[in-house]
């Protein structure tokens, strides 16, 4: 499968002038809908590249914009910015025209004069740049704004008419994009420096070996395999009866790589493998006696069995590379329990969306020695608004991306203090001599003992 090419069946973001991202299942001679963006054929844009800008027409066909205006045509002020870099000094400029200021503008909808229903005739009948030309030439008080307000004006006007989209690749990072905006509950308020940090503090590598416990719909378990590249095994468990991937399955990964990669424990058979029943191997005969539906769920049973021995296995003998919690249940259990599972120098990691249980977390870790300087990390971003003389950051944004506790096993889990052993109240002082130069301090310190005479 190709990664950069638009596959049929999956899942693709649509990036739309208004900003937004919108997520849809691209099924062959499907219609996609965008609401007032208008509506196109899936087979147009079916096996051609991420990354193309396309406007719809009016017959629901597309028309690919090779330029690099993307989904906003060029802007005359981020023309003027772009100058020529090897101009030399004696180069001609000419004269600056005077623009207006906004000292005296007025939000006053009377300065339109096309009225809402000119507007609406005009979206059956023209293309987007259209409609936004006439509204311009039609606002009485457009010439008075300053140039930086001219262009915010012209902005608006595309996000709001112009029927272009860009279909994007679905990733870990544009899935936090898409749920930080629609429902951030739904993966704990994770941010993309959250994730990218916790990914970073667990050491995610490929062919790595790790155990999470994932209550963001298989977000993390997803971000880990992009950076794993097919290679490695993580056991996913999970509260319930089966565990929940439902933000996975946007990511597009191959059913067959997430068989191999993931295996799946309920946290009940995690704590309790004495519970777990023996699957008794049944002969041949017995076997072909059997309805094919009887014969398939035995199978089905056998392997279950095969593998949930494979974990417990692994799980005793301490083999696994690295540990992350995303999860909201409490974790001095869980940690109890899985910490014996790593092997020494490897990372743990707990992510919550509230400080007030890593803290209670980390003074159960400080005490356990089987755990080295747990810490609390904190990820915060501020997004800038960048341009010459006009930087500053936006006005509205999420705080917080939630908290993150790392720590490291380590073995021994037993530590015996080190340090000088305590000498017997009578014993002699040892020395480099040898036991001659012990028994010279003894005669030594028997003599100092006896009292001396004194003179008459």
């Amino acid at each position: 499968m190709n990664e950069d090419i638009i596959e049929p069946n999956n899942y693709v973001f649509i990036r739309l002038p208004s900003a937004t991202l919108r997520i849809t299942k691209l099924a062959p001679r499907s219609t996609i809908h965008l609401g007032k963006f208008g509506s196109f054929y899936a087979d147009d844009i079916i096996g051609k590249s991420y990354g193309y800008t396309y406007e719809i027409k009016d017959d629901k066909h597309v028309d690919t914009i090779y330029s690099s205006e993307g989904l906003f045509p060029s802007s005359t002020v981020d023309a003027d910015e772009e100058e020529d870099s090897e101009e030399t000094e004696n180069t001609f400029v000419p004269e600056e025209k005077e623009v207006g200021t906004n000292e005296n503008t007025r939000d006053d909808p009377g300065v339109q004069k096309l009225s809402m229903t000119e507007i609406e005739a005009l979206k059956r009948t023209a293309s987007g740049e259209k409609i936004i030309e006439t509204v311009i030439k039609s606002h009485a008080a457009f010439d008075k704004k300053s140039v930086y307000s001219q262009e915010k004006y012209k902005r608006r006007k595309q996000q709001k008419f112009l029927r272009r989209f860009t279909p994007c690749s679905v990733g870990s990072c544009e899935i936090v994009e898409y749920f930080q905006y629609k429902d951030h509950h739904r993966i704990l308020e994770l941010t993309s420096e959250s994730l990218g940090l916790i990914l970073s503090l667990a050491n995610i590598r490929p062919g790595g070996k790790y155990i999470v416990i994932d209550e963001t719909g298989g977000l993390v378990a997803g971000a880990m395999m992009e950076r794993m590249g097919g290679e490695g095994m993580i056991l996913f468990a999970h509260e319930n009866e089966h565990p929940n991937m439902d933000v996975m399955k946007f990511m597009n990964f191959p059913e067959a790589l997430v068989t191999q990669m993931i295996k799946t424990i309920n946290l009940f058979e995690l704590f309790y493998p004495e519970e777990e029943k023996d699957e008794k191997v049944l002969s041949e005969d017995i076997l072909s006696k059997m309805k094919s539906s009887r014969r398939g769920q035995y199978y089905r049973r056998l392997a279950r069995h095969i593998e949930l021995q494979s974990i417990f296995q692994h799980i005793c003998d301490g083999l696994f590379d690295g540990l992350i919690l995303a999860t909201t249940l409490e974790t001095k259990p869980l940690l109890d329990k899985l910490i014996p599972a790593l092997e020494g120098s490897r990372p743990l990691v707990v992510y919550n969306a509230a400080k007030e249980p890593l803290v209670a977390a980390s003074h159960d870790l400080i005490a356990d020695l089987r755990v080295l300087a747990p810490t609390i990390l904190e990820s915060r971003v501020r997004k800038y608004q960048v341009f010459p003389g006009r930087t500053h950051p936006e006005m509205t944004s999420k705080s917080g991306g939630g908290y993150v506790l790392w720590g490291t096993r380590v073995l021994p889990s037993k530590v015996q203090a080190g340090g000088k052993k305590r000498r017997k109240p009578n014993a002699p002082k040892p020395t480099s001599n040898g036991d001659a130069a012990n028994k010279a301090n003894v005669v030594a310190e028997t003599w100092r003992d006896v009292p001396t005479e004194t003179v008459a």
